[in-house]
């Protein structure tokens, strides 16, 4: 089975590995400043678009990094204890994976299986109904990782949660350490969709590599490219600011913010289509259509439209409710 190894910077050991060839300009530039966290889907997004709701947060205290660092700080949370260590990268990659349309949330519990975050994929082509959905782990370890994690992997994806039991979910492996030939070896030889990711503890997304399972699923479009960007201005940091950066047709990703935008005036569009200027609670006009139609939502015309018949019927509905 192929492992697609996208390592630039870092060196692949095998020439069993066959490379994804995209093409590399170290002229380009790109911001390693993290993109805000805006606590993503609304319930009704996910509800309209058939996406799983958010899973329960570990913590009432924090879900997202300066919060869990203002929170660590108020309790005096020892900065190299594992708790610290493993929630702030945690949150880390979170952030970073966010910047190439990924929503995730951390999780936890009894039940977790071992996951630590949770979410959608956006991709183009992917970003409403047909996300993927995506399970991380992440080994904030300083030992040497070995094929054992992508065992433990492909165990909670066997015991996913509701909402990520599909055929559209894919396991990812996140560490601070590149990925050793044992762990390649183990996700190509695997049957379940994998990704490895090196992101270093301050974010920087250094290595990915991926099976052909996950190729299989749609994912043969991305890619990578090497980023550089300027730490304090001068052409010399710029040469030891580097990061490996996901790219889809050899175009950058849209970020998380981008794919919400996107999604909200698709929202917009969508309630318009239906009841043109009234005014009416989106989750009201979506559980009129729902029992109005249900077998589903009619098809929309050609030009995006709903059939005027359509829309009679449901206006109706409603000035019966």
């Amino acid at each position: 089975m192929r492992l697609s190894l996208l390592n630039h910077g870092l060196g692949a050991r095998s020439s069993v590995y066959a490379f994804i060839s995209k093409r590399i300009n170290p002229s380009s530039t790109r911001g390693f400043s993290s993109t805000p966290i805006n606590n993503n889907l609304s319930p009704f997004t996910r509800r309209l678009y058939k996406l799983p709701s958010a899973p329960s947060a570990p913590s009432s205290q924090h879900d997202n990094l300066p919060q869990f660092l203002s929170y660590a700080s108020r309790i005096s949370l020892p900065e190299s204890s594992t708790v610290y260590v493993g929630t702030h990268y945690e949150y880390t990659v979170l952030q970073t994976l966010r910047r190439y349309a990924l929503a995730l949330h951390r999780i936890g519990g009894r039940d977790d299986a071992g996951i630590d975050l949770a979410g959608t994929w956006h991709l183009p082509g992917h970003t409403d109904s047909h996300a993927l959905r995506v399970l991380v782990q992440c080994k904030a370890l300083k030992t040497k990782l070995g094929p054992n994690l992508v065992r433990e992997l492909e165990g909670a994806l066997r015991q996913a949660p509701v909402g990520w039991r599909t055929g559209q979910t894919v396991g990812v492996l996140v560490s601070p350490r590149e990925a050793t030939k044992g762990v390649r070896d183990a996700l190509a030889r695997s049957s379940f969709p994998l990704f490895w990711m090196m992101i270093e503890r301050d974010g920087v997304l250094r290595q990915a590599l991926w099976n052909s399972k996950a190729e299989e699923m749609g994912l043969g479009a991305l890619g990578v490219e090497m980023r550089y960007a300027e730490m304090d201005g001068s052409i010399e940091s710029a040469e030891l600011r580097k990061e490996v950066a996901l790219t889809w047709e050899g175009c950058d990703i849209p970020d998380m913010d981008s794919v919400e935008l996107h999604l909200r005036r698709e929202e917009d569009r969508w309630v318009r289509s239906w009841v043109k200027d009234l005014e009416v609670d989106k989750n009201v006009l979506l559980d009129t259509i729902e029992r109005v139609f249900p077998g589903g939502c009619p098809e929309t015309e050609p030009d995006g439209t709903v059939a005027e018949v359509h829309q009679l019927k449901v206006i109706e509905a409603l000035n019966c409710a």
